[in-house]
């Protein structure tokens, strides 16, 4: 297969990947390029997290920036008249599902030589980037609504990431952080394509967790959605 790109989905046009990059030329969202995808024999059977399934990214990661994530419990309870199996995310490190994408993102911005990035969050966000942000020895700035929980805070703080919090509604946060984007790598969860080759691997995992046979459904609760376009 060709080399993966960025691509914007709107027009086809095609960013290297090895440019800093989290949004088009016009400043709308971009894709990376579709892989392979790839079969059992492909997962590492040695990694006891995502990066067991490490073959399917778009680029080989040298030195993954890892706290374990990935390999949640799957457990199967009564729902009503029906046993269906739940996906246990909370397990992942830093208590959220967006470990996941955080993971694979920093690993790739660090590979390419960002060290420093801010985010905007108004919660789980902000403490998946500081915690796997620390881990990989990189800066990190939150930027966050002055309403944000106090807990969400003080757990950024912990992993040793400087926080601000801007007033008025969630969207301030998100533009005062495009506004920074010139001075530091704006990693946005929302923007950064890597966030979804992250969280990709809830797909793998269900996959492996069921014998390599997908469900008949999957039902994704989402917020911004980003497991969801993982899947």
């Amino acid at each position: 297969m060709p080399a993966a790109s960025y691509i914007d989905p709107r027009n086809g046009k095609l960013y290297a990947l090895d440019q800093p990059r989290w949004c088009s030329d016009e400043r709308t969202p971009l894709l990376v390029t579709p892989g392979a995808g790839i079969s059992r024999e492909d997962i590492d059977g040695r990694a006891r997290s995502l990066w067991r399934y490490r073959a399917a990214l778009p680029v080989e990661i040298a030195k993954p920036i890892s706290l374990g994530e990935g390999c949640t419990p799957l457990v199967q309870q009564a729902w009503g008249d029906l046993r269906p199996f739940f996906k246990l995310e909370w397990f992942n490190p830093t208590g959220s599902f967006k470990d996941r994408g955080s993971a694979v993102m920093l690993s790739f911005l660090r590979q390419i030589g960002v060290d420093a990035i801010l985010e905007d969050s108004s919660g789980n966000g902000g403490s998946s980037m500081a915690g796997l942000g620390a881990a990989g020895g990189m800066r990190v700035k939150i930027l966050a609504p002055a309403s944000t929980s106090p807990a969400k805070i003080a757990q950024v703080r912990a992993y040793g990431a400087t926080v601000q919090l801007v007033e008025g509604p969630r969207e301030e946060s998100e533009a005062e952080a495009i506004r920074q984007s010139s001075q530091t790598f704006y990693a946005s969860h929302n923007w950064q394509p890597f966030f979804l080759e992250g969280t990709k691997s809830l797909a793998y995992e269900i996959w492996e967790d069921f014998g390599f046979c997908a469900p008949d459904n999957v039902i994704v609760p989402v917020g911004a959605g980003s497991s969801l376009l993982g899947c």
